[in-house]
């Protein structure tokens, strides 16, 4: 028990620090968007409803591609300030599905099919969203979310004094050459971290002990045998549900996808997996602490109907061009969470610095910053 028990502390550690960088740069990311961007401009071109307001914010997902817990931090932002609430679920979609850093690791470990399946099924989440949203949203009961947004967290007050604040007035590069605009995106940045981080690790050593304690078996007997519409259906709702209660974000569920696929789960199943990282466990828990249960368990059932049909087209289309790869084994997902010198260590040193920096800021004694400006 006693060895079980550190293989999983020893697999949740691993996904963290596999995770670890692309978590700091979404948070990055969502710190520059919020100091930098005018969020009530963004918004109010977000408050449509319509397909050209999807295309925008699908647009500005991608640009602004983060890890979950960033994603949803920006889109509940954007949706308390007026962005309507098909442009706020789009660019979810947009901004956690088509991630660069996701497509790295896909591509590392699963091949240039999961990859392609990520993409092309990216676009295909945000076109089933839309139209799920537009025909079944319940506008009161999302109005009333939008107000529990505004009245329980309205602006957030620094946590810092400054002794000056860089004017409203200040463009996006005069802010990046003020010392007091990366002050602000130091703020943000923090702030974010201290919203997410419980649930981030909390979700990442739930992870190590599934994988660790649940034996291979034990899937392998859960999921039919892909053959048949209802072999792949059952495979991808399964898919899903296993990406919800593995406990983490889209960076971490790839190696647990990847476990699933060597244990025999079906390329449907594996992708859905994938997908399912705006609903899982700690996911739902912000979703429900900003929006409220009952808009939350809307969410759920849209969200998990989007990434089931997604994922079962992705099937069929793969099988149809032969496609499908063959199996990773299970050496390759163990070397994957070694602390080896690669492109992961050298990212995670310089986010890392970069965050030691953004506090060394914030922590500055106000005569140095006075001496600085």
């Amino acid at each position: 028990m006693i060895d079980a028990l550190t293989q999983a502390l020893l697999i949740g550690l691993g996904l963290f620090y596999k995770a670890l960088w692309p978590i700091l740069f979404g948070v990055l990311l969502t710190a520059l968007i919020e100091t930098l961007i005018d969020q009530d401009r963004l918004a109010n071109i977000l408050g449509g409803r319509d397909l050209l307001t999807a295309g925008k914010a699908s647009a500005i997902g991608v640009a602004s591609s983060a890890c979950t817990f960033g994603a949803l931090s920006i889109t509940q932002t954007l949706f308390k300030k007026g962005a309507s609430a098909e442009s706020s679920f789009v660019f979810s979609f947009a901004s956690t599905n088509l991630v660069f850093e996701l497509g790295i690791l896909i591509y590392a470990l699963l091949g240039w099919q999961f990859l392609a399946a990520e993409l092309l099924g990216g676009f295909l989440l945000i076109a089933i969203v839309y139209v799920l949203v537009r025909l079944t949203l319940p506008q009161r009961l999302f109005a009333q979310a939008r107000t529990r947004l505004q009245e329980r967290f309205p602006e957030d007050p620094p946590p810092v004094r400054f002794t000056r604040g860089v004017a409203a007035t200040l463009g996006w590069k005069e802010q990046l050459t003020s010392r007091d605009g990366w002050q602000r995106i130091a703020r943000n940045y923090f702030h974010t971290l201290g919203k997410i981080y419980k649930s981030a690790l909390f979700g990442f050593f739930i992870a190590g002990f599934i994988v660790a304690l649940v034996p291979n078996a034990f899937w392998s007997t859960l999921f039919l045998t892909p053959t048949g519409p209802a072999g792949i259906t059952e495979n991808a709702v399964l898919g899903v549900l296993a990406g919800v209660f593995s406990f983490i974000g889209s960076i971490g569920n790839v190696p647990f996808a990847a476990a699933l696929w060597t244990s025999g789960v079906s390329f449907a199943g594996v992708i859905a997996c994938i997908y399912a990282d705006l609903i899982t466990v700690p996911i739902m828990n912000l979703w429900k602490k900003f929006f409220g249960w009952k808009a939350a368990a809307y969410i759920f059932v849209v969200f998990f109907v989007t990434m089931l049909a997604s994922a079962v087209s992705m099937e069929y289309l793969f099988d149809a061009l032969g496609w499908i790869p063959p199996r990773l084994n299970t050496q390759g997902l163990m070397s994957f969470l070694q602390v080896k010198l690669d492109f992961t260590l050298v990212m995670t040193v310089l986010a890392l610095v970069g965050t030691a920096v953004l506090y060394g800021l914030i922590r500055m004694p106000a005569r140095t910053r006075r001496q600085w400006q």
